[in-house]
């Protein structure tokens, strides 16, 4: 390409030599946003330039596989120009799902990219799937087949001894599952500091959260502590039907099929039932741990993690006292937000860098360094029962 004397080729071969540099001689960390920036760039000049081009011949001029299927994927489909391009991939991924049957897939992008403006990359995502399995529940002739399709084997040793298994469950019994599950990996994450030599991989984890979970089920359940418990949240103006979904402590959402499914299991303790108001009551305890009810308000006035953009759910979050409890602040649900691990290390109690405070009407809210106030609006935070009661 060559415009006005201005040639690509030759600006894209100028502008390796100057990354290639700065790799051989190293970069101060403040240039790091205008990396980021050109990344942006890059993504976008390689979409336009793969525009009526085949996949074959994207891989053909050095691109991978999976490069290839990411590009192509963007340059023929709809690119919102607010939309980043991590979030467009992984919309675009979602959207290869929706039933044949659906007429939906220009709105169900158009929502999910609106959602991206002001959420993190996997809170993009986990919304762009429910959006499409929605859509494909409201095409499903049959409510009762995610039930009629469970199974589970496992099969028998191998020449190591071990057995491998495999299964489909629905949301029913995989929220049973997951939520001692997320109970066992909130217990590691606190012992984490101690095994800082672990080199086990992701899976290798959520095998030992799973056989903690079966540790604990042949122990003595600790029914003040509310150890295990699926909590589900209603509302007084809910409309109880089989399409009617209700959230839970541990992200998944239920139906009433589901929790008819659930009823006698002593693993379900709590129902949080919000009137018109959406009102939370004050619960307050001297110790400088949250209790548990303080943690089923936190449910079900937060939803998650109270961080702008993030979908952890509060399942995985730890109580973060507002103002700090070494500085006199209560362990009060008014003084008490959820954040996930990491945007609990984030924040600054100090109040001079970005930190955590409560607005008048009781609603945690970030506040940046330059005082601006941002409530978390993430799919899953706009989802809670109190944010969809005082609508």
């Amino acid at each position: 390409m060559n415009i006005g004397g201005f040639s690509l080729t030759s600006t894209l071969s100028q502008v390796r030599e100057l990354l290639q540099f700065a790799v051989d001689f190293g970069e101060d960390f403040d240039a790091f946003p205008e990396l980021l920036e050109i990344k942006e760039l890059i993504a976008r000049l390689e979409t336009d330039m793969a525009t009526g081009k085949e996949k074959y011949e994207l891989e053909r001029a050095g691109a991978s596989a999976s490069q290839a299927l990411r590009i192509h994927r963007r340059s023929t489909n709809t690119w919102n120009k607010e939309v980043p391009a991590e979030h467009q991939d992984l919309i675009l991924s979602a959207l290869e799902k929706p039933s044949p049957a659906s007429t939906e897939r220009e709105n169900i992008y158009q929502e999910a990219a609106a959602t991206a403006l002001a959420s993190t990359p996997k809170a993009t995502h986990t919304y762009a799937k429910q959006l499409v399995r929605e859509e494909n529940k409201r095409l499903a002739r049959d409510p009762h087949h995610a039930f009629a399709q469970r199974r589970f084997q496992l099969r028998d040793q191998d020449e190591h001894g071990g057995c491998s298994f495999s299964g489909y469950a629905p949301a029913a019994h995989a929220a049973l599952l997951k939520a001692p599950m997320d109970d066992a990996w909130r217990c590691e994450k606190a012992e984490e500091d101690e095994a800082k030599d672990d080199n086990r991989t992701i899976a290798q984890r959520h095998a030992d959260n799973f056989f903690q979970v079966l540790r604990w089920a042949s122990g003595t359940r600790q029914d003040t502590t509310g150890h295990c418990s699926l909590v589900i949240g209603v509302k007084e103006t809910d409309e109880f039907n089989w399409r009617a979904s209700f959230g839970s402590n541990v992200g998944i959402d239920l139906t009433l099929y589901d929790l008819s499914l659930l009823d006698g299991h002593r693993i379900i303790d709590y129902i949080v039932v919000h009137d018109q108001d959406g009102a939370v009551k004050s619960l307050v305890t001297c110790s400088r741990s949250a209790t548990f009810n303080q943690r089923l308000a936190m449910f079900s006035r937060d939803g998650c993690c109270a961080y702008p953009g993030c979908d952890e759910p509060l399942s995985r979050c730890e109580a973060h006292h507002v103002l700090p409890w070494a500085r006199g602040g209560p362990t009060a649900i008014d003084n008490l937000a959820p954040l996930c691990r990491k945007h609990h290390c984030w924040n600054d109690d100090s109040y001079l860098e970005a930190h955590i405070r409560m607005s008048l009407s009781g609603i945690p809210m970030h506040v940046d360094k330059y005082g601006n106030y941002t409530r978390n609006n993430s799919a899953r935070a706009r989802n809670s029962n109190g944010r969809h009661v005082a609508r």
